[in-house]
């Protein structure tokens, strides 16, 4: 049965298929595709988790890079064109909440358009500061109900693109001739990742003593520092991506290829960090702030969840968070809506214990995505408090941008619905060159060799992501991956 909603001038429909198969073999299937994006929920939790996007053929694609003499108004208005309402009218719970609108990033130095005075002295990435796509056609997955959808809207492209029913009719027809099984699951590499951090142990530590007399003479209370890591692949890049979701499942896991110009681009995220939702008015964050490590060894993690349970210092560090988000929030939400419903949970994932608060709102009316993005970004449990010291600390001691890590990952439906990661668990490649970044809150009670083991806690799953693409692959694997893209029939 598919199921419509209308609402003008968007109409949307979804309509259920028979499975292509499990998460994995889909994920091969789009990885491998010009220009798709995924959203995945590999992990879940109480709060996130449930569904899954895939997506390829977009209609329309906004870049903004500082090359040209653009900036946040010119992406407001392209992106405000194909966004028509906030409401939706829901006729069924079983449809996928995303029926189709923008997919994309903002890099970290989109701020500048926000906090102008943080400095901003590193040229950006080869990723400039956003890129978002308009997909009218995807394939969602509801992990709950283990249940697949084709979903679509009608919109103004031109009238050479295919009507909605076609639409899906052609990305199920693709979807079930071409998924195949998924491989076996790949056990971790024991070899470790071969590449080179931006900055040495003692460096790290010398920023973080840095911070710390800043922090002694009053400028600021928290800054989240940084630093990267780059390697060569010698496996294909979207391969990268299948290793990250098995070696660091998380429930905002995202692939975007770029294939446009130059060497392929990705940006691939396993983050654990839900950056902002905004469903029919409502608005939620959830910042992280607290880590110990999980070794899988029962007695040392139950002693790990004891420790960040009792910790003050952790505490102090997340609720300075939470105060800031109430602060950012409180510019476009209802006056005495903000409610703070989690001071702070433990939450497992696969490498870490992180501890979460959980804080919404209600959206003053007049007010859309866009406002409340422009309220909060970047996002404050990845700069510091005040958050514009810290960011100004971060461009002094930092010395590379941060590109799309530390930004924001998600989608903006056409009707004006939102989900944003904070992408804090991200690789992203050029070519075969890939990058990772890991960062951590130095509080005034800081250790700097505990922030630095903390550091190598977030980074495990994704250096083994790493390590396993750094062996020679099969030449089937080598094939596969450099295949010529399949005909979707899905028109553009």
């Amino acid at each position: 049965m598919t199921v419509h909603r209308r609402q003008s001038p968007n109409y949307g429909a979804s309509r259920p298929i028979d499975s292509p198969g499990n998460p994995a073999a889909v994920r091969s299937l789009f990885g491998r595709q010009r220009n798709s994006a995924i959203l995945e929920s590999v992990a879940s939790n109480d709060e996130s988790g449930r569904w899954s996007y895939y997506c390829l053929s977009s209609i329309e694609t906004v870049r903004i890079d500082e090359s040209r003499n653009s900036g946040p108004y010119e992406l407001e208005n392209a992106l405000r064109r194909r966004i028509h309402a906030r409401g939706r009218q829901d006729v069924s719970d079983t449809a996928p909440p995303f029926l189709g609108g923008w997919i994309g990033y903002l890099s970290y130095e989109a701020g500048k358009w926000i906090e102008p005075s943080a400095g901003w002295r590193h040229p950006s990435t080869p990723f400039g500061l956003a890129e978002w796509r308009f997909y009218d056609t995807i394939l969602a997955y509801d992990s709950v109900l283990d249940a697949w959808h084709v979903a679509g809207i009608e919109n103004d492209a031109p009238s050479t693109n295919a009507g909605l029913s076609d639409r899906l009719s052609q990305l199920e027809a693709f979807v079930l001739e071409n998924v195949t099984p998924a491989e076996a699951s790949v056990p971790a590499s024991e070899s470790r990742a071969v590449g080179r951090w931006n900055m040495t142990d003692d460096e790290y530590l010398q920023h973080v003593e840095r911070i710390l007399d800043y922090i002694r003479a009053g400028d600021v209370y928290q800054v989240n520092m940084t630093r990267r890591f780059s390697a060569e692949l010698q496996d294909a890049p979207p391969r990268l991506y299948e290793s990250l979701c098995r070696c660091n499942p998380a429930a905002f896991a995202a692939l975007l290829r770029f294939d446009d110009a130059g060497p392929l681009r990705t940006i691939q995220s396993s983050s654990p960090e839900l950056f902002l939702t905004l469903e029919n008015g409502v608005v939620t964050t959830r910042p992280i702030k607290g880590t110990r490590p999980r070794t899988g060894i029962a007695e040392h993690d139950i002693t790990a969840v004891a420790e960040l349970e009792a910790s003050d210092k952790e505490r102090a560090e997340l609720n300075m968070i939470i105060d800031l988000e109430r602060n950012d929030l409180g510019r476009v939400c209802e006056y005495g809506s903000i409610n703070v419903e989690s001071a702070g949970e433990i939450e497992a994932h696969p490498t870490v214990f992180h501890r979460t608060a959980t804080i919404r709102g209600q959206l003053r009316e007049g007010c859309d995505a866009l406002d409340l993005i422009r309220a909060t970004f970047p996002g404050g449990s990845i700069t510091g408090a005040p958050k514009v010291r810290a960011m100004q600390i971060i461009d002094e001691l930092e010395s590379e941008a941060r590109g799309p890590y530390c930004g924001a990952i998600g989608y903006i439906g056409a009707d004006g619905n939102m989900v944003l990661n904070l992408p804090i668990r991200t690789l992203t490649t050029v070519g075969n060159r890939v990058t990772l970044a890991v960062g951590s809150g130095i509080v005034a009670d800081s250790d700097p060799n505990a922030e630095l083991e903390e550091l190598n806690a977030k980074a495990a799953g994704m250096m083994r992501a790493i390590a396993q693409c750094q062996q020679a692959p099969s030449a089937d694997t080598s094939a596969r991956w450099n295949t010529k893209p399949l005909n979707t029939n899905v028109a553009t």
